[in-house]
Formats: structure tokens, C-alpha cells, sequence
């Protein structure tokens, strides 16, 4: 079996289109798109409730250095929003951060990107993705139950105080196909 630890690469990656048909595409995070997306995820979901500032997250989207890929999702062209993964993690890659912009919600972006993330583990033969949900987010945990992924950590006061995150796993071994030999 060929295994690879580095399928995500910072290069850009097309990974779908949106129910609409506008496509969805990966590149590698900008300073311009970092201060332009930075305001509005800090403005979303486990980033609004945790408080995190524009300046804060704009500073953790443009951390060079830490193993982690970090890339601007665009809708056409337009910033969509973030998607952040380290690889190589536990038998698998972890994605860190998918934040789309809430006029994207809902299109099947969050589809698109979750399908293209599995799809390169697959190719690269790794045996699972993982992610993190916070507790709060149950719209997001049933999002990631819908397809496939299994709560198999409980992490209490992660975060903040009273707060706890889950982290979320879905094998992927049994969907490897090894190539032929010859």
C-alpha cells in the first residue's frame, strides 16, 4: 500500500460548485484575503461565541510555520470563507477550520469542501479525517454526523470554562482501494 503524510499542499485547489452552480475553489491564504475574511468569521459561529476579534483571527489565518494549511474558499472569485487542515495528524488529516460566510450556508459549500478534504486523504491512503465541533454547535455536529463522522472525544472546557468541544472521526480505511500490481 502507498501511503503519502502531505496530500494538502498550499496551491490552489478546485473542489466543487455550489448548488448553484458557482464554482468553489482553495488557494493559498493572502494577507488581503486575511483581512478581508477576518471580520466576518470572527463575526460567525464558535468564533463569534468565544469572542475572538477581527485582529486575532486575521492574525491566526496568516501563522506560517505551525504544519497547518491554511486557505481562502472562494465562491467564484469572491471570498467564501476558510478552511484550515494539519497534516499529518492521527492516521489522518484534521481539519482545524471550515468557515463559510453565511450568505454560503447552506448552498452545499460545506459539502463540497468536506467531500474534496476526504477525497485527497483517500488518494493519499490515509485511514481517517478528523475534526472538532464545540459543543454549542449542534447544527454543525449534525452537519458532520450526516456524513459519517462519529463523536470519539469529549474535550471538557477546552476552550473557555464550561464550554466543551467534540472531537469528531470517520474512518476512511475501509473505502481504500490499493492499485493493481504489475
Amino acid at each position: 500500500m502507498r501511503a503519502s503524510t502531505h496530500p494538502f499542499t498550499p496551491q490552489p485547489h478546485a473542489v466543487g460548485f455550489t448548488g448553484d452552480g458557482r464554482a468553489l475553489s482553495l488557494a493559498p491564504m493572502t494577507v488581503a484575503a486575511a483581512a478581508s475574511l477576518a471580520p466576518e468569521i470572527a463575526g460567525i459561529g464558535p468564533w463569534a461565541h468565544y469572542n475572538f476579534s477581527a485582529d486575532d483571527m486575521q492574525a491566526s489565518l496568516l501563522i506560517t510555520g505551525d504544519g497547518a494549511i491554511r486557505y481562502q474558499l472562494t465562491c467564484d472569485g469572491t471570498p467564501a470563507g476558510v478552511v484550515i487542515i494539519r497534516s499529518p495528524w492521527l492516521a489522518g488529516p484534521y481539519l482545524q477550520i471550515l468557515a463559510v460566510l453565511p450568505s454560503l450556508q447552506g448552498t452545499g459549500t460545506g459539502t463540497c469542501i468536506l467531500k474534496w478534504f476526504e477525497g485527497m486523504a483517500l488518494d493519499a491512503h490515509m485511514r481517517n479525517v478528523w475534526l472538532c465541533v464545540s459543543g454549542f454547535n449542534v447544527d454543525a455536529q449534525r452537519f458532520y454526523q450526516r456524513y459519517g463522522y462519529t463523536l470519539v472525544g469529549h474535550l471538557p472546557d477546552l476552550m473557555r470554562q464550561g464550554d466543551d468541544e467534540l472531537l469528531m472521526r470517520k474512518s476512511i480505511a475501509g473505502l481504500i482501494v490499493d492499485a493493481p500490481e504489475r
